[in-house]
């Protein structure tokens, strides 16, 4: 039953929303007889409470977000609700498969008249998981070396980071030669050759380490190895000896490197890496006959000179020895002149100290007495007694004789 205004329905609980006024009451509800015809008088709320299956396979890296599990909505009993809205987002390299995601159980209704009822959303489908990518880092292990050679690596020996499975490493490693070098055993890389044995330097020749990175890291090795000669330099050694009545020599002695490759006239060539040292000698030495003045040897008569091979063709070093020297001056004892042989082996008494330039004590045929240390004075003609052999000799300008008694 209801009540009407003309042919307008006074519409009343669950879904109405009229009202009946007395005066400014408002009537609760109404009744003809034992039978109610209008009610809005307001009822306890009932409710709806949602179950959220999730279903995807798998659920890892699942996230159900919007109306979860346990969500409920209230509201008069017999009035409408909307449907729940529950929505799902995956985990970073998760993405769903084709179809997917699915959502059933999503709809509305009403209120119950009592208490509260369940609506179930079911989410569906299947993912699948992309691992992210991962990341390699290789590093350049340098080994060895090779005196003259400089390895040079491109772009740089930094370690090379790439990923997994699609990108790759690769450094270019040049060998140089330096100038003059050459190469005995071949240059090599890892057992590539490089350099091959002869060539001469400056030259240079690249090989390239490359591959795919396909671990998380590795060292790529890179060893070198083989043999190359210094270039080798020539060194000049001359002297000039400026040392009157004398003779001269030259030597190279403490060679370390260097060796004497040859010898012409006053000139000692050697021959040597750079760097390698020496010390060279040249010294005059007094004719016979001859002593050097003052008694000694200057130092200007015997020079050593200490060197080191430059990184030339060519070099040279020239010693100059100067000094003076002077007549060897020998002494002899003798007692005359006579003018008989026979009386200068019978002579007697203390001899005298006379000079000349010969062997000490025993003048010979042609050699010229003096009195005097400064060979000035020279004896008189006759026959001498020389008291340091025994003998006489026979003197005219010169000892014209030596004879025995």
């Amino acid at each position: 039953m209801a009540i009407y205004l003309g042919s307008t329905l006074i519409s009343s609980n669950p879904t109405g929303t009229g009202a009946l006024y007395l005066g400014s009451l408002n009537i609760c509800d109404a009744y003809l007889e034992n039978t109610q015809v209008f009610d809005n008088c307001n009822q306890p709320n009932t409710s709806v409470v949602l179950t959220v299956v999730n279903a995807i396979q798998p659920t890892t890296g699942t996230n159900l977000v919007g109306d979860l599990d346990g969500a409920t909505k209230s509201g008069q009993p017999g009035t409408s609700f909307t449907a729940f809205n529950t929505s799902v987002f995956l985990d970073q390299y998760y993405s769903f498969n084709p179809g997917s995601p699915t959502f059933s159980g999503e709809v509305g209704g009403t209120f119950p008249a009592t208490g509260s009822i369940t609506r179930t959303t079911t989410v569906g489908g299947s993912t699948s998981y992309s691992p992210p990518p991962s990341t390699g880092t290789y590093t350049l292990v340098e080994t060895g070396s090779v005196s003259g050679v400089t390895f040079g690596v491109a772009p740089s020996t930094a370690p090379q980071n790439g990923t997994i499975g699609s990108s790759n490493y690769s450094w270019t490693i040049t060998a140089t030669l330096a100038s003059g070098y050459v190469v005995g055993t071949s240059i090599t890389v890892n057992g590539s050759i490089v350099l091959y044995q002869g060539v001469t330097g400056p030259t240079s020749s690249s090989i390239t380490l490359s591959g795919p990175i396909s671990q998380t890291t590795a060292n790529i090795p890179a060893s070198y190895s083989g043999s190359a000669s210094p270039p080798s330099y020539s060194y000049g050694f001359s002297m000039i000896n400026n040392v009157s009545n004398s003779t001269a020599s030259q030597s190279v002695s403490n060679l370390s490197g260097a060796s004497v490759t040859g010898t012409s006239g006053n000139t000692i060539t050697i021959g040597g890496p750079a760097g390698s040292t020496w010390d060279m000698n040249a010294a005059a030495t007094p004719s016979s006959g001859y002593e050097w003045s003052g008694g000694t040897q200057p130092a200007s008569a015997n020079q050593t000179v200490s060197g080191t091979m430059p990184a030339n063709n060519y070099s040279g070093t020239t010693i100059t020895l100067t000094g003076t020297t002077a007549l060897t001056t020998a002494e002899v004892l003798m007692l005359g002149p006579y003018n008989y042989k026979t009386d200068a082996c019978s002579a007697s008494g203390n001899p005298s100290t006379y000079y000349f330039i010969g062997s000490e004590g025993a003048p010979a045929s042609g050699e010229e007495i003096f009195s005097s240390s400064d060979l000035t004075g020279e004896i008189s003609n006759g026959w001498w007694y020389n008291d340091d052999q025994g003998d006489v000799l026979y003197y005219s300008g010169s000892v014209s004789s030596v004879e025995s008694c």
